[in-house]
């Protein structure tokens, strides 16, 4: 057990080498395993501090912490960051010069390094497992675990053999961890990499920064524009199946002024070296790109993410949504979805050799397609998949946001639990749904089930509303997948329950169903924002490193809501600003911080004659913040009304509903004649109804602008 002395060192390494007050959940108890000397294996989202877990023991322990990844380019952005903190790191892969390979090997054979990252076909060539025969080794971590399985999305044969590890060096502990892997995929990895006595460490998959939105594909190019409209000036990345797609998107983008870049296996290396250079500098503000990219970027401030097709697998999904919002600030992931793509996956699953495999994928791809057109709560589907279950929906995804409609399936769910009971096997949804249909396909009669008492029990319900009812009792946990029997159905404890009466709500199926995407809205000073966003745009320029890795947004918005004169003790208390940082940038910010305070002291004296709104209602929802936020950037009435969707009186009744929570819309310049308004107004008896002082004002307004100039009467205190 880690004594107390310990723990307390490894808080203090938190705080003064990353910056950062407390640990994140499962970080710490991770860490006091591995400095007692024990194994672990982790599984933890991404963004979840993964990182942490082994590098402050590699820090603290005697000796060099090996951290095995199969990514060139993240192994550089993460030494880069520690070097930002003063942590002695470096790696050790392909892309070194000889020299450099050699000055490394010393440095490390030397004792110099508190952490060296090496790629896995390094690592295990005879001549540096020699070397590790006399170089103190205090850790090995296994990062991108699931690579090591046939059963992950991302097998690569070069991992398999990084369990002879264990039998090399059996009294160094070791940790795998990873941020996508069913149970099948924790279990191989565990076997291959002989860890199957560590420590299971198993944090939720949640992230609850980022808002899930899936839509119908009918216009993508139209669709993405008007989505990238609320994220001007933001890190993103979007998806796209073939090489032509990314680049005619890429092009598309540029053409409406967005400073785009496509990124795919054709280009040439030095070009997508390039151009991934270029986005994690902020030069480039949004990639488009095939799955070639993101693996190998750790970009924290990504905001959004978009599958413009439908991607292979949950798993793939995940993860590359899951490179949106890794600082824990607000993201969103959207995916087009249409049945094409799916066809077109499924094409590409066909020209898989290995029948094994092929089945593994066409699992999976069932999975996503049960997700895209799920009419349950998006982050249930997702965390389910992976067997984690949740009661209450998250309030923060499409279907969420503005759901179906719902009705009482509890006979016909109840009718399913039977129809699998009686099946007796291993038989998928499919088969169960054309039982349900009394189908007498010749699978059906070899298994003799066309004579249970099940068999056309529904067959008055088509086979898409089936399809719906069965994903749906999947999602909430009626039945599981086995994915090594043909995605077999099984009983769960849950679907026992139901046959003894349990009330089922499901939603309606709707094919095609079409909904708004509703935004979230951001609270922080955007000037402040924007000259600290220059300042460390200057510093990283300065030094030749991406803006993040100096300084996170995190950090950037901490400093964004600090008011009045600011000194190193204030910024002492930002997330990440760790005391290397503070003494090699602290006093830059501080000086902008207080410019910025004496530049808004004298505004506010000079803008004095605004007038000061009282709220008289409710906090604005998501659909008027939105409407704010492009208020706030200058758009008229008639912008506004086509960026969303809706009808210009829409507008109005989201500028009513705005003045009404005190937010300020400048409304004298929204209506002609407003002078003479307000001195009509004034003088209107104040008996008459609203009707009559409509009816005899000489200013011709709409039902909505008389209702909004009222409300802002109200709202400055004129009675």
């Amino acid at each position: 057990m880690a004594t107390k002395k310990v723990k307390d060192h490894a808080k203090k390494i938190l705080k003064d080498i990353f910056g950062y007050d407390v640990f994140r959940p499962m970080q710490e108890e991770i860490i006091h395993s591995l400095l007692d000397g024990k194994d672990a294996f982790v599984l933890m989202p991404t963004g979840g501090g993964k990182s942490m877990c082994y590098q402050i023991p590699s820090i603290m322990r005697e000796g060099t912490g090996i951290i095995v990844s199969p990514l060139i380019s993240l192994m550089k952005d993460q030494v880069d960051a520690l070097k930002r903190c003063g942590v002695n790191a470096a790696y050790y892969n392909s892309s070194l010069k000889m020299a450099e390979s050699k000055d490394i090997l010393d440095r490390f054979e030397a004792g110099e390094l508190d952490l060296l990252y090496v790629a896995p076909e390094r690592l295990l060539t005879k001549a540096f497992l020699k070397r590790l025969e006399t170089i103190k080794v205090s850790l090995i971590a296994v990062d991108e675990a699931h690579c090591v399985s046939q059963w992950g999305h991302d097998f690569r044969p070069e991992y398999v053999r990084l369990g002879e590890l264990r039998d090399i060096m059996p009294d160094v502990p070791m940790i795998a961890l990873t941020a996508t892997a069913d149970e099948h995929t924790r279990e191989d990895i565990a076997e291959r990499l002989k860890l199957t006595k560590a420590k299971r460490f198993i944090s939720s998959f949640d992230r609850p920064n980022i808002r899930y939105l899936i839509a119908e594909k009918r216009q993508p190019l139209t669709q993405v524009l008007q989505f990238l409209e609320d994220w001007k000036d933001s890190s993103g990345i979007i998806y796209c199946l073939s090489r032509k797609r990314v680049e005619d998107m890429a092009v598309n983008l540029q053409r409406h002024g967005i400073r785009a870049a496509a990124y795919h296996a054709g280009m040439p290396g030095r070009s997508r070296d390039r151009v991934q250079d270029d986005f994690l500098r902020d030069r480039v503000k949004v990639i488009v790109a095939t799955i070639a990219f993101g693996m190998g970027v750790d970009k924290p401030n990504v905001r959004f993410v978009i599958h413009h097709d439908l991607p292979k697998s949950i798993e793939s999904y995940y993860q590359e949504t899951g490179r949106a919002g890794r600082d824990g600030l607000e993201s969103e992931a959207l995916m087009l979805y249409g049945s094409g793509d799916v066809n077109l996956v499924r094409r590409l699953i066909e020209n898989v050799e290995n029948i094994e495999q092929r089945r593994v994928e066409v699992h999976k791809l069932n999975s996503m397609v049960a997700l895209a057109e799920a009419l349950t709560c998006r982050r249930r589907v997702l965390l389910g998949y992976f067997g984690e279950n949740m009661e209450d929906a998250c309030d923060n995804c499409d279907i969420c946001l503005d759901p179906p409609e719902t009705f009482d399936a509890s006979e016909l769910a109840s009718l399913a639990v039977k129809t699998v009971k009686s099946v007796k096997g291993d038989f998928g949804v499919g088969y169960v749904v054309d039982v349900l249909r009394g189908s007498k396909n010749a699978r059906i009669k070899e298994h003799h089930h066309d004579r249970l008492k099940v068999h056309g029990a529904g067959k008055d319900i088509n086979g898409d509303e089936w399809l719906s009812i069965m994903r749906q009792l999947i999602h909430r946990g009626y039945f599981s997948q086995d994915i090594s029997k043909r995605a077999a159905l099984r009983m769960t404890k849950k679907a026992t329950d139901l046959l003894k009466g349990e009330t089922v709500i499901l939603a309606k199926y709707k094919p095609g169903i079409k909904r708004k995407l509703r935004r979230f809205s951001q609270a922080r000073d955007a000037v402040l924002l924007k000259k600290l966003e220059a300042l460390r745009e200057k510093l990283a320029d300065k030094e030749d490193v991406a803006p993040y890795s100096l300084v996170s947004d995190v950090a950037l918005t901490e400093m964004s809501v600090l008011t009045g004169k600011v000194g190193l003790d204030d910024l002492a208390l930002i997330s990440g600003m760790g005391k290397h940082k503070l003494d090699e940038y602290g006093e830059a910010f501080v000086e902008v911080l207080n410019a910025h305070a004496d530049s808004s002291a004298s505004q506010k004296q000079q803008g004095s004659n605004i007038p000061k709104l009282m709220a008289k209602g409710p906090a604005p929802n998501d659909s008027q913040s939105h409407t704010w936020s492009l208020y706030k950037r200058g758009h008229t009435v008639v912008e506004i009304a086509a960026m969303e969707g809706i009808s210009e009186k829409t507008v109005m009744n989201h500028f009513i509903a705005l003045i009404r929570a005190a937010m300020h819309i400048e409304v004298p310049k929204l209506i002609e004649d407003f002078e003479q308004l307000m001195l009509e107004l004034d003088e209107a008896d104040p008996y008459a109804s609203l009707t009559e002082i409509k009816r005899d004002l000489s200013v011709q307004l709409t039902n909505e602008e008389f209702r909004l100039v009222l409300a802002w009467r109200e709202a400055i205190g004129v009675n």
